[in-house]
């Protein structure tokens, strides 16, 4: 006899309650010893399509779906809760801070110049702080010559008389009396978050969150709730996301990947020779890249270590699989050797500018060779001992390489089912 309608509703509803309660169960019998710190998350997740949009409403959507996830694996720090999933529809009036993550040698530096130049996006990264300490020590010079033109001179008649001041008279003569004022506006500018100016005319936000001191400093006088930043570039992302974006700003992930192995090599030869770098060591000056492939100096899965918080010691094979899902999770993937491609779907995603800023940035940014920070080297043999060494040591990051670029290739069916290529 056949169901009506309303039994079959029924028995779909105690299916579903069985299967909920069958879950209970089995987690609460315990979970396997790889897994058992992380905590298992089952959630409907529905993305409405009125509600889902990129660019102007009513035009692109997200994809309209009800699935059932499992997260086995939890994020780093506030990974899983200042950084919004990649699909997410964008928050109302621009809150969203995008969050480039800067892997060294990768092509960072020149999205970073693009996006000053081309896009005249307000950036924070480590200029500002730059900037503005140059900023002050100029205002400090051209001050210095008004300020002492000002302080009273000791008159000749005193100095006939050999009356001269005291000590602490003198130190207040040295002190003008607008000199006073001027020394407190200056701290204040000193300790105040601004956007400053460079004398190209890019802008940033006085601050540096490419260390852990700077973003400190920048958390401490309110980043996350400033808005002051269109864009912000970091290596540091999980002391990003723990300290500078919240409840007031969420992040939306994009990166650049390279192949590790070039990335490594390129780092080698970039070293050598660049002394203004905190990471340089003169011990790079008379290395082979084959004797800096078994040195402590190498790196080795930084990328995996970066998003795992594990910057020292042994990795477990679970490392990878979490790196894979922030990823997976967070991040709009772009590819170094797909540099213009990467750069349109920045420009599509985000919405950053018009069709003249983009046609900048490919003319200017997106050739190969047009990189702002690249320097020629000897390229590394695939066959060589020295990449053999490298590919050991960087093995989970070379996985991860290989996963952005299976993501690269599904995100971007997914921007085109959205119309957003």
């Amino acid at each position: 006899m056949a169901s009506s309608p309303p039994q079959r509703a029924a028995a779909a509803a105690l299916l579903l309650v069985a299967a909920t309660a069958w879950a209970a169960v089995c987690y609460s019998c315990g979970t396997s010893s790889s897994v058992k710190h992380d905590k298992l998350e089952r959630r409907w997740r529905t993305t409405a399509a009125a509600n889902a949009t990129f660019g102007d409403p009513g035009h692109r959507h997200l994809r309209s779906s009800i699935q059932l996830e499992r997260t086995a694996f939890k994020l780093p720090g506030h990974l899983g809760h200042n950084l919004l999933e990649w699909t997410d529809p964008p928050a109302e009036g621009g809150r969203d801070l995008p969050v480039f993550w800067h892997i060294l040698k990768s092509g960072g530096t020149t999205v970073k110049l693009l996006y000053a130049q081309c896009y005249g996006l307000v950036e924070a990264c480590e200029t500002g702080a730059l900037v503005d300490a140059e900023g002050a020590q100029l205002q400090q010079q051209q001050a210095l010559p008004e300020e002492q033109s000002q302080r009273p001179a000791l008159s000749s008649e005193a100095a006939q008389q050999n009356e001269y001041p005291s000590p602490w008279e003198w130190m207040q003569q040295q002190i003008s009396p607008g000199e006073e004022d001027n020394q407190r506006q200056r701290r204040l500018e000193q300790n105040a978050l601004r956007v400053v100016t460079a004398e190209d005319g890019r802008k940033y936000v006085n601050v540096d969150v490419t260390t852990p001191e700077g973003i400190a400093r920048a958390s401490q006088l309110g980043f996350a709730s400033s808005q002051l930043a269109d864009v912000m570039f970091t290596p540091l992302l999980i002391e990003s996301a723990d300290a500078l974006l919240g409840q007031h700003r969420k992040g939306r992930l994009f990166a650049l990947f390279r192949h590790p192995i070039n990335r490594v090599v390129s780092i080698f030869y970039y070293l050598q020779n660049a002394m203004w770098e905190p990471t340089y060591s003169p011990a790079y000056a008379d290395m082979t890249i084959e004797e800096y492939a078994t040195s402590p100096y190498c790196e080795s899965n930084w990328m995996v270590r970066s998003l795992t918080g594990k910057m020292t010691g042994p990795l477990s094979p679970e490392d990878i699989l979490v790196a894979q899902e922030v990823l997976k999770r967070k991040c709009l993937v772009g590819l170094m050797d797909r540099m213009e491609e990467s750069l349109v779907r920045y420009h599509n995603y985000f919405r950053f500018g018009n069709d003249a800023a983009l046609q900048c940035a490919r003319e200017h940014f997106a050739k190969k060779g047009s990189g702002q920070n690249t320097h020629r080297h000897p390229k590394l043999d695939p066959g060589s001992e020295a990449w053999k060494t490298l590919q050991v040591k960087n093995e989970l990051d070379i996985r991860l390489y290989d996963f952005a670029r299976e993501l690269f290739v599904e995100q971007g069916n997914w921007m085109k089912k959205e119309n957003l290529l």
